[in-house]
């Protein structure tokens, strides 16, 4: 993360207009890491929170905001690995294909409900062929007959290579 970091920081302001490269150069991503800290912590300078970004930064409640993405990790995390140590990876490629659907969906939910985003009928109808095309793709690959998933967690044991018995 702290090689790409700094590659990708400036995309952040891709959809910003004609000067989107100017507004989060990558020399200010050590700057903008220590402001992240303190606005997690709840002590991000109020001049800073208003005027230090293109647009206002909001720190309340980000801690939990963290946490529960962090959670929410670990949640998923567990739960494949159930799911894969059971042998049921059927269920698993449903829910890959549930959260793709759900992902658009709630980005359509955050268009419709937030009157400062609209995309327009062009980009909602490119969204909603790409949900049809990765859904039906989704459901295409997984119906070959495939070998069951697994995770490779035991290593073998590699002799001695230098022994000269």
């Amino acid at each position: 993360a702290m090689i790409v970091s700094p590659l990708v920081y400036t995309l952040q302001g891709f959809g910003a207009g004609d000067d989107w490269v100017d507004l989060y150069p990558s020399s200010s991503i050590s700057a903008n890491f220590y402001d992240g800290f303190q606005c997690f912590f709840g002590v991000l300078d109020k001049d800073v929170a208003l005027h230090g970004y293109p647009e206002y930064a909001e720190c309340r409640y980000t801690w939990a905001f963290v946490l529960m993405h962090v959670f929410s990790i670990v949640c998923v995390g567990y739960a494949v690995d159930k799911i894969v140590h059971a042998g049921a990876t059927k269920v698993l490629y449903r829910g890959i294909s549930a959260g793709i659907f759900l992902a658009v969906f709630a980005m359509f939910i955050y268009e419709y409900v937030n009157p400062a985003i609209n995309y327009g009928p062009i980009v909602n109808t490119m969204h909603f062929f790409s949900l049809f095309l990765l859904l039906l793709g989704s459901e295409v690959y997984h119906r070959v007959s495939m070998q069951d998933a697994t995770f490779e967690t035991e290593y073998p044991v590699i002799e001695n290579l230098y022994d000269d018995d």
